[in-house]
């Protein structure tokens, strides 16, 4: 390894910096149009079909109030179908579905594992193999989740608004458990508000997260059904349809609650499975939407390229990079001091960037946080360590041979039980001091 001159280190990182903003500076933009405008609520429109759809493992403790949710929507229940998939259950989900009124198929196959498999073969059941397409549209919503009682109804709208793909607001139900649930609920209430958001108001595509969103009945059958198989078909889903040009909706009043892990085994297993499915949908679409991005300049192709892609490579070889000349200067007898002074502040830097993400998304989407304030301001602090930890991750998923690995979800919750968790001496409720039930109809009021 050559020394570097006294100021190469400074030239680097500044180098770094340069890349970081070039790459990303766009979402910095993001946040200023997010923060400035909130999103138009669709017009009302005449009430559609909707299948909604449910892939389940081993979901018995979750799956009834999750149904009781839409069993309770403010929508024409004649009008909504539960769809569930018992995918590789060894438990009584099929059973506990099927007495809160669902339609259930089951399913059992040990070599094509996964959710899109599972959707496959539920869309199949359904539309009887693409040949009755019935519904007007068609939820994908997880076991663990509860939706708010206007969740149909917005999406409804923002489907026969134009949208054929749409997404909507993605909130936990277990913000104040640990650094760990919170973490992954910063993430999510970020990418809605300061992504998702700021996406749609600019008139480009949204990013479909797992859960929560739906596709036109129209689309699907043109797609041919479900053919989206990765460990992430969702991120494999919005790459197809961004390279498609197919613009993903957004509404932020269809809420959802989403149980987030506690525990670091199942996250590290839960994002080891997410990175390598990235790799996976990368892979297969990276190349197509480059050339969308040169030949139709399309900004929705550049944006879910770069997204979390070129950050980690900067990241990884930047570390790399400082820990190599250490090491070298280790072994030569150089003093270290200089390329450990600036490492720390490239990870410094790194550190107050993420905090400041985290704590503007914090101080804005407060109203939909539903814990006490010390929490909250305690978990602000270690969100950008969250987000390291995603870091060796990265560097281990080539080597991780576990296909699907199950996360466990136990949080038998009412909506009522989520919003009833705050300091409600100190007005933490909701922003400003509001209540925390007031979620649902803040929304319908802010416009």
């Amino acid at each position: 390894m050559i020394e570097l001159p006294q100021s190469g280190y400074f030239i680097i990182n500044n180098i770094i910096a340069c890349l970081f903003i070039g790459f990303y500076g766009y979402q910095f933009l993001f946040i200023f149009i997010s923060l400035r405008r909130r999103n138009p609520r669709y017009p009302k429109a005449e009430p559609g079909r909707y299948a909604i759809m449910i892939c389940a493992r081993n979901e018995e403790a979750v799956i009834g109030p999750l149904i009781d949710t839409i069993n309770n929507q403010e929508y024409p229940q004649d009008l909504i179908d539960v769809h569930v998939i018992a995918d590789n259950c060894t438990d009584g989900t099929a059973t506990a579905a099927r007495a809160k009124g669902a339609f259930v198929v089951e399913r059992q196959n040990k070599e094509k594992v996964g959710k899109g498999y599972a959707l496959e073969y539920l869309i199949d059941s359904i539309t009887e193999g693409g040949t009755k397409w019935v519904y007007d549209g068609y939820f994908v919503i997880d076991a663990d989740n509860l939706l708010e009682k206007h969740f149909v109804a917005e999406f409804n709208d923002a489907m026969k608004g134009g949208c054929r793909v749409v997404t909507g607001y993605r909130d936990s139900k277990n913000f104040a458990d640990n650094w760990l649930s919170a973490s992954y609920a910063v993430w999510w209430l970020r990418e809605a508000r300061y992504l998702n958001g700021a996406r749609c108001l600019l008139g480009l595509s949204a990013q479909v997260s797992g859960t929560g969103f739906a596709v036109r009945g129209d689309l699907l059958e043109e797609l041919g059904g479900w053919h989206y198989f990765t460990l992430t078909e969702d991120v494999e889903f919005t790459f197809a349809m961004v390279e498609r040009g197919e613009r993903i909706g957004y509404t932020p009043y269809a809420i959802l609650y989403d149980e987030q892990p506690t525990v670091f085994k199942q996250s590290w297993d839960q994002r080891m499975r997410w990175i390598k499915g990235y790799f996976q949908a990368y892979y297969r679409y990276g190349w197509k939407m480059l050339k969308r991005v040169f030949t139709k300049h399309s900004f929705p192709c550049y944006d879910m390229l770069v997204n979390t892609f070129a950050g980690t490579v900067l990241t990884l070889g930047t570390l790399l990079f400082y820990t190599v000349n250490i090491i070298s200067h280790a072994f030569q007898r150089i003093s270290v001091w200089e390329p450990l002074l600036y490492l720390g502040e490239f990870v410094g830097t790194c550190y107050c960037m993420l905090f400041v993400i985290g704590l503007i998304t914090i101080r804005t989407e407060r109203e939909y946080i539903y814990a006490p304030k010390a929490k909250v301001v305690k978990y602000s602090i270690t969100f950008p360590l969250f987000l390291f930890t995603l870091l060796p991750m990265v560097i281990c998923a080539p080597f991780d041979k576990k296909i699907w690995p199950q996360v466990v979800h136990s949080r038998v919750v009412e909506i009522d039980d989520i919003k009833s968790v705050g300091d409600e001496a100190s007005g933490y409720g909701s922003a400003g001091g509001g209540t925390a039930g007031s979620a649902d109809s803040s929304r319908e009021d802010s416009e």
